[in-house]
């Protein structure tokens, strides 16, 4: 059909039709998703997408908008179409259980709750440790003892359990389960913490049956950091680091490459993506950080050591890669360091063993006790552009941002905090 007259003039109605379109193309091109799905955010690098925010804090910060009583825990936060999933501990019947819950992202009302498992308890702090995976329908939450549940995000209804000891003939390691399961197409990938090649696995993530597995573990069994997944020589593969390797497998279950790390040791953190073929680790207790140099031309993989460093030593909290620079705590030192050399940009104490997330050109930093602050994402010097007590006590999981809003927790509550301008 024309979209003209006899006399020439566009027809209204057409040309209505294709600028809505045309209107409609460029919101979904344009407008990334600012929900946060998983643990550290959609790219599960700790960064994200959000721009128009508050680019310094008022005097007493910025305006809280709700704060509700939560139970113990470490569990992360992620969010979904308005909603928030998390995992606290609580009594259920008389025992001290783990439920995964989700709540109102706006008012912090609580939807529903599912028992996962019994809570955990150690000298470090009680309850789950693992943050809830988002998937359209369902979400994916892991339990202290290794229960791994699927749950329908509507009403928190059962699909599919399963316990990972019982499953791949591991235990259960010292500071409990605390990987945060990965998503990547119809593949849920975890880590099993078995011997005889059942380390990691992959499994339908409708069913939850095995499709692969791979690898081997230490002694003590499972480790404590999270895999990535990256895009390397046009090939989808998994990161991550157990035991005394950096391991890479492919999407069918197969050994890629693996490069020497230092263990014994404490790799908590997560293994950081740096584009095109570059991968920075770090650990704690004398570990320190690594960035390696992949190259899979000519039909063969060569992994070359960049630069090693004892500087930035990661403890439980990840590093951030932004605009060429690593920004993270080397155990109680949030530092910056250049991603090329690992040469020392700043530093600052005060934060103790903090965390922190990256978003339009800010580092918004949480403190171990609590205290939330803005700072410029700068090799340049510290800059800090506003703070705020925002909790009370020990202050270990990582901050969440979805849609103009910030989330935290400690073991006693969450809150959330309005950063848009």
């Amino acid at each position: 059909m024309s979209g003209k007259r006899a006399d020439g003039w566009a027809c209204p109605v057409a040309l209505v039709v294709v600028l809505v379109l045309v209107f409609a193309t460029s919101l979904a091109i344009g407008s990334p998703s600012h929900d946060w799905p998983q643990f550290r955010g959609i790219n599960r690098d700790g960064v994200s997408l959000e721009t128009d925010l508050l680019q310094s804090w008022p005097e007493g910060g910025p305006r809280e908008v709700w704060r509700r009583p939560l139970g113990e825990g470490y569990s992360g936060i992620s969010i979904v179409d308005e909603r928030i999933y998390t995992m606290y501990a609580a009594d259920h019947e008389g025992e001290p259980t783990e439920f995964a819950a989700a709540f109102e992202a706006d008012t912090g009302k609580e939807v529903w709750r599912v028992p996962v498992g019994k809570r955990y308890d150690n000298s470090f702090g009680n309850g789950p440790r693992s943050t809830p995976t988002v998937d359209g329908k369902r979400v994916f939450v892991l339990g202290s003892y290794g229960n791994l549940v699927a749950l329908a995000t509507r009403d928190g209804s059962e699909q599919w359990r399963l316990n990972l000891p019982e499953a791949f003939g591991g235990k259960v390691p010292h500071f409990g389960f605390c990987m945060s399961t990965l998503v990547d197409g119809a593949r849920l990938v975890v880590e099993g913490g078995g011997p005889e090649g059942k380390a990691y696995a992959a499994l339908d993530k409708t069913s939850g049956e095995v499709q692969w597995t791979f690898g081997n573990p230490p002694d003590e069994g499972a480790g404590y950091s999270s895999p990535i997944a990256v895009e390397m020589n046009g090939e989808r593969r998994y990161v991550y680091v157990l035991g005394d390797k950096m391991m890479c497998i492919d999407d069918k279950g197969n050994e890629v490459w693996s490069h020497p790390w230092p263990y014994p040791g404490e790799t908590h953190a997560m293994p950081i993506f740096i584009p095109p073929n570059k991968i920075y680790a770090s650990g704690a207790e004398g570990v320190g950080a690594a960035v390696v140099r992949v190259d899979e031309s000519g039909g063969q993989t060569k992994v070359e050591e960049v630069w090693k460093s004892r500087l930035m030593k990661n403890h439980f909290s990840s590093s951030i890669f932004y605009d060429g620079h690593i920004y993270g705590f080397d155990n109680a030192t949030l530092r910056c360091i250049s991603a090329q050399s690992g040469e020392a940009k700043w530093a600052k104490r005060g934060f103790g063993k903090g965390s922190l997330i990256l978003a339009d050109g800010h580092l918004i930093v949480l403190s171990d006790n609590g205290t939330l602050a803005l700072v410029q994402a700068t090799p340049q010097a510290y800059t800090e552009k506003g703070r705020v007590q925002a909790l009370e006590g020990r202050s270990w999981t990582a901050p969440t941002l979805a849609n103009g809003r910030l989330y935290l927790r400690n073991h006693e509550e969450m809150v959330s905090y309005d950063l848009r301008r």
